[in-house]
């Protein structure tokens, strides 16, 4: 049996209090506990692991301390905070995801409040699986995270357990001092987002501006660090899966400030490792980011190697997370396709949307290793499954026409020669992230 569900409300107005009724009704075992007095309030955060979610008025929030409580245990927290403000009140989700909270809905609107409930309830219990798949269930946890110190932790008590050589100890030592490094940027607020335009080449309605999230993250002198040089040290210390997950949510935010501010065309394309398929608990994490955010249709874009395709473990979750996303109509892009794979795509073509042609494919085109009715063929197959299909790497602007002319759709990356090789990336835009991966916004220490 489930366990029942704890709801801290702190000063709710009568509505609220049918909540618990409400719930109950949708099958979900709840208790409602009101906190309108301070000494109520410590009492109950005194108990931080007890809550699976709390509900409070957004004035108290925000203007009576009760934010500064809740900073104070946010990292024994497994329950969302949801803020109630009065109807036509300005603050946003976005504003309010800002200053820890993870949604807002206005007092009085049950029927929002309770599928927002619903919703958060679950990002709860995954919280707590992902936090015991850590291997420490009373770790402090930020969104649906373990800290890289609970992993890294975790890690090396085992590999003490398996009495590990001398030599495999100062490899070890080694790896743990690039890993401390790598850590220790993050901790400082140095992991950001970079947006790369995506241009259009064609379409059949009024073109939508399309950039793809890249991680970056800056060194001691402020330098940014590409990929390469930091993801695998990400990789080896077992800390993918949550740098991932943070991306996912920081496009998400991205995405819900923008439709905010009245840009609600945009698309975020998002790349996400396969091994986070493999989770069933990241799967569903993914898919309740993705359908609970506050964004436009179709304006996100989930990308995952060819690898995801071919693994059953990853194949399974892309399946349940290709039908979240079509719910809110996002996509779900497949990256290297070479002309090769036109039975791979139409085999899978009930859960891609896009495709990214290998980047070798533009420079063998150039050089004549690739004949261009090879790679029409294969663009005409895509487009036959609906796919839109978007080409990298264009080093050359004589490519452009050659490539317009087999289909494609988009270019994405060298739009014309460039001379430095250190140019990897041209980019519009760089959004500093000045928390990490692992702490909420507002958190301190």
């Amino acid at each position: 049996m489930d366990k029942v569900k704890q709801i801290l409300c702190i000063d709710p107005e009568p509505p609220e209090l049918r909540l618990e009724t409400l719930l109950n009704q949708r099958g979900i075992a709840a208790s409602l506990t009101e906190a309108a007095r301070p000494e109520q309030l410590r009492e109950a955060l005194s108990r931080p692991d007890w809550w699976d979610l709390i509900l409070c008025d957004a004035t108290s929030y925000l203007e009576q301390g009760v934010e500064e409580l809740v900073t104070g245990v946010r990292d024994a927290l497994a329950a969302s905070v949801v803020l109630l403000r009065q109807p036509g009140g300005e603050l946003t989700p976005a504003a309010g995801y800002h200053r820890g909270a993870d949604d807002v809905v206005e007092h009085g609107d049950m029927d929002h409040l309770t599928m927002v409930c619903e919703r958060e309830l679950r990002n709860a219990t995954t919280r707590k699986a992902l936090r015991a798949a850590a291997g420490r269930r009373e770790a402090p946890a930020s969104l649906t995270l373990a800290t890289i110190s609970d992993l890294s932790s975790t890690r090396h008590r085992t590999a003490a357990r398996a009495g590990a050589g001398t030599s495999a100890h100062a490899a070890a030592g080694a790896g743990e001092s690039e890993e401390a490094r790598i850590k220790a940027l993050i901790d400082a607020g140095g992991l950001s987002l970079e947006f790369q335009p995506i241009i259009t080449f064609r379409t059949r309605q009024k073109p939508r501006p399309m950039f793809e999230a890249l991680a970056r993250l800056k060194d001691e002198t402020g330098r940014v660090l590409l990929p390469g040089e930091f993801l695998p040290i990400v990789e080896r210390a077992g800390w993918m899966d949550k740098v991932d997950l943070w991306l996912f949510r920081q496009v998400l935010t991205t995405l819900e400030e923008m439709r905010e501010d009245g840009h609600r065309d945009a698309i975020l394309f998002v790349n996400v490792a396969t091994q986070l398929l493999r989770s069933k608990q990241s799967v569903e994490a993914l898919g309740t980011f993705a359908t609970a955010a506050h964004t436009s249709p179709g304006s996100l874009v989930v990308e995952f190697q060819k690898s995801a395709f071919e693994e059953e473990a990853a194949l399974a979750g892309l399946r349940d997370l290709s039908k979240r996303l079509r719910t809110r109509q996002h996509g779900l892009l497949v990256e290297n396709i070479r002309t090769e794979d036109r039975a791979f795509l139409s085999r899978h073509r009930d859960l891609i949307t896009h495709v990214k042609l290998d980047r070798a494919l533009a420079q063998d085109l150039a050089e004549g290793r690739l004949a261009q009715p090879a790679l029409a063929e294969l663009i005409r197959g895509a487009k036959r499954d609906g796919f839109c299909v978007i080409a990298l790497a264009v080093e050359s602007a004589t490519l452009l026409s050659t490539l317009f002319s087999a289909g494609v759709d988009a270019i994405q990356g060298h739009f014309v020669s460039l001379p430095h090789a250190e140019l990897v990336y041209p980019t519009v835009q760089e959004i500093e992230a000045s928390t990490p991966a692992w702490r909420v916004p507002g958190e301190e220490g």
